[in-house]
């Protein structure tokens, strides 16, 4: 039996939901239940009962998730011991990553590994998805977290076939609107209720302004884009200020942010958006190019961060 499969087990056990288990360990939901599977057949028993929402543990499930817990503990020790010993800390190691990191926890998880492994010679390039993609494969970056959508926008099978994409966290589009806009008492409204508005959307040219545009178009009317920037801060003020509303993924808006922090209420709306249009953050690296040891323990670092975290917080089922 793989041993990673004791980390899955004790996520899952954790979350009590595949798809929140398999987003935290960066692995395809399908994937996680082969393995889940293999475990069973293996120790003779179910480990799960399933239910249309949750799983919770059987007896045996409850008498295995202390070992479970320890063997993924074991694990850590001896690849750290591992990497420290084989001296490939000192290595250097890039990530590359979309803009607005911090409201995907993705700045935590480097500040993090850079404390716990000092020796690393760790650079970020924070840059938009279309050129992240082009960062991996003309090797400037070793990893990236990029987003993308199956959702109205174009994708290059061939790029995609090389790339291992392991699921990070989903985010969806809302609507930002000023606080005294006839919709923005509403539980939710469709892209077709703002096609007279004017629009502040992420800097044109960017792969959340064509997801935007793609997805209005679809509505049936091309937005008319007053103003767009990187900066949120900016896009914010234009929102409070009446000039226009906002496309924005809901992460944006429901994270802390430095220009806000003084704030009681926010001063705008946000609202979902039906049909909902959803992204997916993915960490990804090449396939058929073998990592170096520091990207490979990074990537080991990130899976068990996850495992880490999902002890401390309990995912909607």
């Amino acid at each position: 039996m793989d041993i990673s499969y004791w980390k899955e087990f004790s996520v899952l056990a954790e979350t009590k939901n595949y798809w929140a288990a398999a987003e935290k360990l960066f692995v395809g939901q399908s994937s996680l239940s082969k393995h889940i599977k293999t475990m069973e057949t293996q120790l003779g028993g179910e480990l799960f009962m399933r239910t249309s929402r949750k799983v919770e543990l059987t007896e045996l499930g409850k008498l295995m998730l202390p070992y479970a817990r320890q063997i993924a503990q074991l694990q850590t020790q001896y690849e750290t011991a591992a990497f420290n010993y084989l001296s490939v800390g000192s290595q250097p190691l890039t990530i590359g990553s979309i803009p607005v990191i911090p409201r995907y926890h993705i700045t935590d998880l480097i500040v993090k590994y850079q404390l716990d492994f000092p020796t690393v010679h760790l650079q970020t390039i924070e840059e938009d998805t279309l050129l992240l993609r082009d960062d991996l494969f003309n090797h400037r970056c070793d990893v990236i977290f990029y987003r993308d959508s199956n959702q109205y926008l174009e994708h290059d099978p061939d790029r995609e076939n090389c790339m291992i994409r392991l699921p990070y966290c989903q985010d969806k589009l809302v609507a930002v609107l000023p606080t005294d806009h006839p919709l923005a008492e509403e539980s939710s409204i469709q892209l077709e209720q703002l096609k007279d508005e004017c629009f502040a959307l992420i800097k044109n040219g960017t792969m959340p302004y064509n997801l935007c545009v793609r997805a209005c178009r679809s509505a049936g009317f091309t937005p008319h884009v007053l103003f767009s920037s990187h900066n949120l801060e900016a896009i914010f003020d234009m929102v409070t200020r009446g000039s226009c509303v906002a496309l924005l993924f809901e992460n944006h808006v429901t994270r802390p942010y430095d220009a806000l922090n003084h704030l009681d209420k926010q001063p705008f709306a946000v609202v979902p958006i039906e049909p909902p249009i959803y992204t997916t953050i993915y960490m990804a690296y090449l396939k058929d190019e073998p990592l170096t040891p520091a990207a490979a323990h990074f990537v080991d670092y990130c899976k068990l961060a996850a495992m880490d975290n999902s002890k401390t917080e309990t995912p909607n089922a």
